[in-house]
């Protein structure tokens, strides 16, 4: 009895770390393009944008990103 009890909290454990696992592996690992330091209202205004980038629904005439969206030169 006591072993299928072990056995049981023990399955739960592993379930828990790997949702952990999923949830980490979904996130989103886009990094934004910046050879120089940018400031937290650029940084905020780029992230923004990409948010709606992803969120809008994708059109065969789509335009080039902004410059914003570009590195610098």
């Amino acid at each position: 009895m006591q072993g299928a009890i072990l056995l049981a909290k023990e399955n739960k454990e592993l379930r828990a770390a790997n949702e952990k696992q999923k949830q980490k592996r979904t996130r989103s690992r886009k990094h934004i393009p910046a050879e120089e330091g940018l400031s937290v209202q650029e940084a905020s205004q780029l992230i923004t944008e990409l948010v709606e980038v992803d969120k809008a629904p994708p059109s065969p005439s789509r335009r080039s990103p902004s410059p914003a969206l570009q590195p610098h030169r």
